[in-house]
């Protein structure tokens, strides 16, 4: 059996991509209002709609009624506990009470989604109607050991999901005091170093369809497969398959042009408005993936996607409902207040901006040159991390071997701290690794031999069916490495502590401590009185930032 993994990650249940989430109550079954569209309960439904039969004291149980397709399965569980070591044995339980009842349908359905594991999803259970929100250090600690005996033992992947800011930072402190290893190997190191360098914020992020994939949306070749079926083209579909990616979307966006009349500007709007249709119609839910990037907290990103699901995790773990947390370029203006995403080849909002096709290539320059000057700005500026991205795309590949030829041209001697970035993949390619060494560092995140199970047997070994069957699977553990990866280098990537003053975590820190808590606390409290002098009001702001 596969070893499970707990993650943690910054953001909302009702926005995260899972097999199952579990929702927190009593033995009353009094669910409070946030949990609504986590539960998939409308404006006017009832809660007793979704109240399992026989529920009581101590219950663990599925929802009544389940919204079936791809929708989490829904659980409830009586969170209220008398402390918090308690309050891990009633996550440790519903875990268990999920794999025994479901375990087998959980898996299903994660495979179909290209996940290795079934992924739970719960928000940091007892600290808020479970009654110990006031002693959330040590509630956090018995989650973080309860939940990671349980994922080890039991098979089952789990995402802690913290809202609050605070949560999630002493969540990542606490793991990185137990100090388990991450079962990565020596890529350990790698995502030790990388969530260093986020922290001191150093780090841009460039990241392309791998990341949506898990959540349900289609690869590149999918994209155009779906393209080719909805104009009707599948008696030439394998013949179509010859050509190149780009050949393949112009061939797509001329039959468009004929098919509608349209001149050839027009055939690339239409083109994009079909993509964008594709692309909406999947409703999809940001993965894990987005989850743990979003957590991350860079200022700066860069994507070739054309959904929006990163800007979903990122404003679920930033904002309010409805209120986006991230400036969009090339649409937007920067703040300094709020991170940026680049969409390099354009929204699925603005369905004029998708660059697919060959011809749209060959005039991106001529549209899209200050985008080009600004991916190339971060690659001398930052340390690049690429996720998902195949490094096969025309003007990523151009733009990294003009910087790269840059600083190679300037500095004959000094090749020091030449590297744009690290590119992390999912497949072993000795050849890439060759191309790009000393400009990318490339990296395949693989898991310990002892925490994988081996390919499963299939009965028709050497079929058509079997080697499909097994590149799935390749596929499956290959994505499960990459969240592992990007969940440790988010464990060392946190840099706020706005726990470190907050009186609710305080227990179980020591006596000297406690009482330094305490007399910074005092402090605050007095130079609030003086706030409305500029320079104690930034005294004032300082302490609000770790908790105060």
């Amino acid at each position: 059996m596969t070893r499970g993994h707990l993650f943690v990650v910054n953001g909302r249940l009702d926005s995260l991509s899972a097999d199952a989430v579990v929702i927190p109550t009593d033995a009353r079954f009094g669910v409070r209002a946030q949990w609504r569209e986590t539960a998939g309960l409308g404006p006017d439904g009832s809660w007793d709609d979704l109240r399992p039969q026989g529920w009581g004291p101590g219950a663990a149980q599925t929802a009544r009624v389940q919204r079936g397709g791809s929708a989490p399965e829904v659980w409830f569980v009586d969170t209220v506990a008398v402390s918090p070591s308690g309050i891990g044995d009633v996550a440790a339980r519903v875990v268990e009470s999920i794999v025994q009842r479901s375990g087998a349908a959980l898996l299903r359905t994660a495979n179909e989604a290209g996940r290795q594991l079934p992924l739970v999803a719960m928000p940091v259970l007892g600290t808020a109607g479970g009654g110990l929100g006031g002693r959330r250090g040590q509630v956090i600690a018995a989650l973080v050991s309860a939940l990671g005996k349980a994922t080890a033992e039991l098979g089952v992947d789990v995402a802690l999901v913290a809202w609050e800011r605070s949560d999630y930072a002493a969540l990542q402190h606490r793991r990185r005091e137990t100090d388990v290893p991450a079962p990565l190997g020596s890529n350990a190191d790698t995502a030790r170093t990388l969530g260093e360098r986020v922290r001191r914020g150093e780090v841009a992020l460039f990241f392309g369809a791998g990341v949506s994939i898990a959540a349900g949306l289609p690869s590149w070749s999918g994209l155009l497969s779906e393209l080719v079926h909805r104009l009707d083209l599948d008696e030439l579909k394998d013949r179509i398959e010859k050509l190149g990616p780009l050949e393949q979307a112009e061939l797509v966006q001329v039959t468009l042009a004929a098919n509608r009349k349209a001149d050839p500007a027009g055939s690339q709007k239409e083109l994009g408005r079909l993509v964008a249709d594709v692309v909406e119609e999947r409703s999809a839910r940001p993965s894990l993936a987005h989850a743990l990037l979003a957590s991350l907290r860079v200022r700066e990103a860069v994507t070739t996607n054309y959904d929006r699901l990163y800007e979903q995790a990122v404003t679920a773990s930033r904002g309010p409902n409805g209120i986006s947390a991230v400036d969009v370029l090339p649409w937007a203006r920067t703040s300094s207040e709020r991170p940026w995403l680049l969409k390099m080849h354009g929204d699925v909002r603005h369905p004029g901006s998708i660059v697919l096709s060959r011809s749209s290539f060959v005039h991106y320059d001529t549209r899209w040159k200050p985008v080009g000057s600004l991916v190339q700005s971060l690659m001398l500026t930052k340390h690049l991390l690429v996720v998902g991205a195949s490094m096969t795309d025309d003007n990523l590949l151009r733009f990294a071997y003009e910087v790269a030829g840059l600083r190679e041209s300037i500095d004959e001697t000094d090749h020091s701290d030449a590297e744009i970035g690290t590119v992390v993949s999912l497949a072993v390619d000795e050849a890439f690794s060759r191309l790009w060494k000393g400009r990318f560092r490339v990296v395949v995140p693989e898991l310990d031999a002892d925490v994988e199970a081996q390919e499963p047997a299939t009965p028709d070994a050497g079929t058509a069916d079997a080697h499909k069957e097994s590149e799935a699977f390749e596929r499956r553990r290959a994505a499960r490495a990459l969240a592992v990866f990007l969940d440790t280098v988010a464990m060392h990537a946190v840099r706020e502590s706005p726990y470190l003053l907050d009186v609710r975590y305080a227990d179980g820190r020591g006596d000297t401590a406690a009482r330094l808590v305490d007399d910074i606390n005092a402090v605050a409290g007095r130079a609030r009185a003086l706030v409305s002098d500029d320079a104690w009001s930034q005294l004032v702001r300082m302490l609000d930032e770790f908790g105060a």
